[in-house]
């Protein structure tokens, strides 16, 4: 059962932050991506991880920061999401937006997509903040 902490107020887009979080889980399991998105198939795919974490919250723009309180509970979530664009911005600016997948997967630069959405997702699931 999820700590309870009744002083934290809850995240103002608890939806959003649902798909961010989903968005991190897809972006840090490399077997979901070979199983999936190397196929095209599965939800979500890349496209919709890309566009949930990326611009559906401006991050690229605003910075992972401006968003607590929104999405994040703290400074720590806001900073563990901001390396997880910032990698996955490399990439994507590497070989630009009409790229196949598998290029994107086969990137080397991807590992730090893999490990630093890995830190997001645990980080931001393990329970510690009630919503």
């Amino acid at each position: 059962m999820a700590e309870e902490h009744p002083d934290e107020q809850p995240v103002r887009w608890p939806e959003r932050r649902k798909d961010v979080l989903e968005a991190l889980r897809a972006l840090s399991d490399r077997d979901y991506q070979d199983q999936h998105w190397r196929s095209g198939k599965g939800r979500p795919d890349f496209t919709a991880a890309v566009h949930w974490l990326i611009d559906d919250t401006f991050i690229d723009q605003h910075g992972a920061r401006a968003l607590i309180s929104h999405l994040f509970f703290d400074q720590q979530e806001a900073d563990l999401v901001q390396m997880v664009v910032d990698a996955l911005l490399r990439v994507l600016d590497d070989l630009g937006p009409t790229a196949p997948d598998n290029a994107y997967l086969d990137h080397p630069e991807w590992i730090n997509v893999l490990n630093s959405a890995d830190a997001a997702y645990v980080a931001l699931s393990s329970g510690k903040h009630s919503s």
